[in-house]
């Protein structure tokens, strides 16, 4: 492993890209729904460089997410029940909680893409009106063109996460500028269709039963003693929590998991078999299968491929 001084990085042989002299695609682990080439995690949220070789289940973020083609097969990903194509020219836009999926055909030549799993409290006061309401949300659309800068400034994002090292400085400068191009090409502001359609955590019972997810994500939550302790009966609340939410009440808690495992990956002081514990998973081959099928990425493969900016990895 190597350790740039100012907190990035690598575990990977370098270069992964098609642009790179050497291109070693899928061959450092092999078999896994996607190979992380590179996780970068820090205050924005995380960003990942990722080769896509397999489908990925229903899941959904707390961040505001984008996925953008680096190279590779056309894919397409399915987004709040709509199809969204990624190519060359397109992007795939998901707000926060909104369930989606990725349906690539088994056996096709990988895709190379970068992940944006951006916090919105990054955005600054824009960032507390996305947490607190729904009521502007980045993305108007599933899908925005890819200009030729923004192409460009993922490229250039995604050769410095395939080259080993880079310093928090300069890696900082290169994801806003491209973070904000996505939500120049996405025509941010405009009020989402989504918005319409729901009044998110408006009901205080599920305001209590989210703070109760929040506090200790874990597989092992009753829901019908959640219920119970809201105050409704287990089709009520499921039903209410939806209507809130746009999720049900385990595919809430299953991004939370995720999102806690991810964390905690990132934390070289804590085993996968804790992490596995800790989430309320039985075993840790059936945290492994749930963090794969959510995420693409197996847990080992996660934490090879991160890098961290702001801190050195010993």
């Amino acid at each position: 492993m190597l350790a740039g001084r100012r907190g990035v990085v690598f575990a990977r042989p370098k270069c992964y890209l098609p642009f790179c002299p050497i291109i070693l695609i899928g061959s450092a682990f092999g078999g896994d729904l996607a190979d992380a080439l590179g996780i970068a995690v820090g205050a924005f949220g995380r960003v990942a460089l990722l080769s896509a070789t397999e489908p990925v289940q229903d899941h959904a973020h707390s961040q505001v997410h984008a996925l953008i083609k680096i190279s590779g097969a056309d894919t397409s990903f399915l987004v709040d029940g709509q199809t969204a194509q990624m190519t060359d020219r397109q992007m795939v836009l998901v707000n926060p909680w909104i369930v989606h999926s990725n349906d690539r055909e088994i056996g096709i030549d990988p895709t190379i893409l970068l992940a944006l799993y951006i916090d919105p409290l990054w955005f600054g006061e824009q960032g507390n009106q996305i947490v607190t309401g729904f009521h502007k949300l980045p993305f108007h659309q599933i899908v925005a063109e890819v200009s030729p800068e923004l192409h460009s400034r993922a490229r250039h994002l995604a050769d410095q996460m395939a080259d080993f090292h880079t310093e928090e400085d300069h890696f900082d400068p290169l994801l806003r500028e491209l973070v904000f191009s996505v939500l120049q090409c996405s025509k941010t502001n405009a009020t989402s269709d989504v918005s319409s359609r729901r009044t998110f955590a408006s009901d205080p019972r599920v305001r209590r039963a989210i703070r109760a997810f929040r506090e200790e994500p874990s597989k092992e939550i009753d829901l019908s003693e959640v219920a119970k302790n809201v105050g409704l009966s287990r089709s009520q609340f499921y039903a209410r929590f939806r209507q809130c939410t746009g999720l049900s009440p385990r595919t809430y808690i299953d991004t939370l998991c995720c999102e806690r495992a991810a964390s905690l990956l990132s934390d070289p002081e804590h085993t996968i078999a804790e992490i596995s514990e800790v989430l309320g998973f039985s075993a840790q081959g059936h945290f492994t299968r749930f963090f794969k099928s959510k995420t693409g990425v197996s847990p080992n493969n996660f934490r090879m491929g991160h890098i961290e900016v702001g801190r050195v990895l010993r």
